[in-house]
C-alpha cells in the first residue's frame, strides 16, 4: 500500500487532485444538509436580498445573493443546494491553485500543496454557510493564478482580460478584493523582474476589464448614497481607545490567521525528512517573490490599514488569505519533505479530513446541549413559513407578495412561501429599495416581529387596518429543551 500510494502521487497527481476535490464537495454538501435543520444565518439574508436581483445591497455588492438565488431558482429551493454551491466555489479555487502549483512546483509536490489546504478551516469547517467570505474564494484563486501566466506568457493578452474579469467579479462579491488588487499592484511596481509588464498592454487591459465589470455596481452605490461603504465603517468601528484600537485589534487578528496555518504545518512534518538538504529554492527568484508578495500582501495591508485607521477586523475576513498558503509552505520547505514518508501523510491528512466533519456534527447535533442556546440552523423556518401561510390562507385569496420584518423572521418565510415572496427588511427603504409600498397598499403584506409593539411599528404608514393574527410559539428543531420561538403576526390586508 505504501509504495503503492508513492507511486501513484509520483505518477497520477492529476487523478488524486480530482478525486480529493469530489471527496470535499461530496462530504461537505452531504454533512450540513443532514445535521442542519434550517439553512444558516447568512444564507438566508442573502436569499433576501437575492430574490430582487440588485446591483447591490446595504450591506455587500451582489454576487453572494446572486449566486443564492440562481442556486435557489435551479434547484427548486433545496437547502442542499445552498450547501452545494459553496463547495463548488471551493472546488474552482483549489482548481486554479492546483494550476498555480503545477506550474511552480513538481506535480506530486503540487498535489501536496492541494492538500495542505484543507488543514484551514476556512475551507472546510465554515465554508457551508455561503457568504460575500466565500463568493470571493475563486475569483481570488483565479486572479493569482491568471495573473502568474501573465507574468510568464509574452502577448498572454487573453490572460490579462480573463485576470481583469475575476478581479471585476471578486470586487462584486466583497470589497476587501481590493488588498489583493493592491498586492498585486505593489508587486508590478516594485520588484525589477515584473515591472516590464507594465509597459505592455496586459495589465492595463485587466484593469480596463474589470473597471467594466464593476461599473454598473459603482452607478448603484453612487445612487444609493453609497450605503455598503456606509455599513462597512460601522462594522470596523473600534471603542478600546487609541492603543487597543491601533494596536491590539491589529494584532489581535494577526495573531488569529497565524494560528490557522497550524493543522498544514502540523501535516508537514509527517512529511519532514531526516536531513536537511542544500536549498538552491531559497534565493530569490521569480517564483519566491510572486508567491511572498500574493501570500503576505493582502494580510499585512489589512493590518496595516487597520493599525492606521484603527479598525476592527473580523476574523472571517481572512477567509480568501489561506487559498496560496498551501503551494507557498510547499515551495519553501520542498528541500525539508520526503515524499517516501507519504503514507503516514495520508494518515494524518485524513485524520484531519474527519475531524472537521466530526467538529461541525458534534457542534450542530450537541452544541445546544454545552451551550445553551440554540443555533440559528435548528430554527423552526418550515414550520412558521407553514403556520403563517395557513393563517393567510384563511383570510385571503391572494397570494402573499410582501414580509415584513426583519431579514431572519421575514427571510425565513419568504424563502419558505410557495409564492416566494419579497422581504421588505426591517421596513427600510434603504435596506430594500425594491418594495413599493403602493403595492402592499394593494396586495397586502405579512408582518412578523418579537413583540406586538415592535410589529405594529413595522407597518408603513397609509395602510388599510391590519389584522391582528397575535402571537405563534414552534419548539425549535433540536432535541434538547429549549423555549419555543414566539413571534407576533399582523397582516396587511389585500385593498381587494
Amino acid at each position: 500500500m505504501h509504495i503503492e500510494l508513492e507511486k501513484w502521487v509520483q505518477e497520477k497527481p492529476g487523478i488524486l487532485f480530482g478525486g480529493f476535490v469530489v471527496l470535499h464537495i461530496f462530504f461537505w454538501t452531504l454533512l450540513p444538509t443532514l445535521v442542519n435543520a434550517n439553512l444558516p444565518l447568512d444564507v438566508i439574508e442573502g436569499l433576501s436580498w437575492g430574490h430582487a436581483w440588485q446591483w447591490g445591497y446595504h450591506k455587500h455588492p451582489p454576487m453572494e445573493a446572486w449566486a443564492m438565488e440562481a442556486t435557489a431558482l435551479v434547484s427548486g429551493r433545496g437547502d442542499w443546494a445552498q450547501y452545494l454551491l459553496s463547495q463548488i466555489w471551493l472546488g474552482v479555487a483549489f482548481g486554479a491553485m492546483w494550476g498555480l502549483a503545477k506550474d511552480i512546483l513538481r506535480p506530486s509536490l503540487a498535489l501536496v500543496s492541494v492538500l495542505l489546504l484543507e488543514g484551514a478551516y476556512y475551507h472546510n469547517y465554515t465554508s457551508p454557510e455561503f457568504n460575500a467570505n466565500v463568493a470571493q474564494l475563486p475569483f481570488w484563486a483565479l486572479t493569482i493564478f491568471l495573473v502568474w501566466r501573465g507574468l510568464n506568457r509574452d502577448k498572454a493578452y487573453g490572460t490579462w482580460i480573463g485576470a481583469g474579469v475575476c478581479i471585476g467579479l471578486g470586487f462584486l462579491s466583497k470589497y476587501s478584493f481590493l488588498f489583493l488588487a493592491l498586492a498585486i499592484l505593489a508587486m508590478l511596481i516594485s520588484v525589477r523582474s515584473f515591472r516590464f509588464c507594465l509597459k505592455t498592454p496586459g495589465p492595463w487591459l485587466a484593469a480596463f476589464v474589470a473597471l467594466v465589470v464593476v461599473l454598473p455596481h459603482l452607478h448603484w452605490a453612487m445612487d444609493n448614497d453609497f450605503i455598503t461603504i456606509h455599513y462597512g465603517m460601522a462594522r470596523v468601528g473600534a471603542s478600546l481607545g487609541f492603543f487597543g484600537n491601533h494596536l491590539l485589534y491589529p494584532l489581535k487578528f494577526l495573531v488569529g490567521q497565524s494560528m490557522i496555518l497550524f493543522p498544514s504545518l502540523i501535516l508537514l512534518v509527517f512529511l519532514k525528512n531526516g536531513e536537511v538538504t542544500t536549498n538552491r529554492h531559497l534565493k530569490q527568484n521569480e517564483k519566491s517573490v510572486f508567491l511572498l508578495y500574493i501570500a503576505l500582501g493582502p494580510p499585512l495591508i489589512m493590518i496595516a490599514l487597520a493599525a492606521i485607521f484603527g479598525w476592527k477586523l473580523r476574523s472571517m475576513w481572512g477567509t480568501p488569505f489561506f487559498l496560496v498558503s498551501g503551494v507557498t509552505l510547499v515551495y519553501f520547505f520542498q528541500h525539508r519533505m520526503n515524499l517516501s514518508k507519504i503514507n503516514r501523510f495520508a494518515v494524518a491528512w485524513g485524520g484531519f479530513f474527519c475531524l472537521g466533519l466530526l467538529a461541525y456534527a458534534g457542534v450542530a447535533l450537541v452544541g445546544p446541549a454545552f451551550t445553551g442556546r440554540v443555533k440559528k440552523t435548528n430554527f423552526p423556518g418550515e414550520v412558521l413559513a407553514a403556520t403563517v401561510s395557513q393563517q393567510w390562507q384563511k383570510h385571503f385569496d391572494s397570494p402573499v407578495e410582501t414580509v415584513i420584518g426583519s431579514f431572519w423572521y421575514a427571510g425565513n418565510i419568504a424563502y419558505q412561501f410557495p409564492d416566494r415572496p419579497s422581504v421588505y427588511i426591517d421596513a427600510d427603504p434603504r435596506k430594500s429599495p425594491w418594495v413599493d409600498l403602493s403595492s402592499i397598499r394593494q396586495n397586502g403584506a405579512v408582518v412578523v416581529a418579537e413583540t406586538r409593539s415592535e410589529a405594529y411599528s413595522l407597518v408603513p404608514g397609509g395602510m388599510p387596518p391590519v389584522v391582528e393574527i397575535g402571537s405563534v410559539s414552534i419548539p425549535y428543531n433540536t432535541w434538547v429543551t429549549s423555549p419555543p420561538l414566539n413571534l407576533f403576526i399582523l397582516f396587511i390586508p389585500p385593498s381587494a
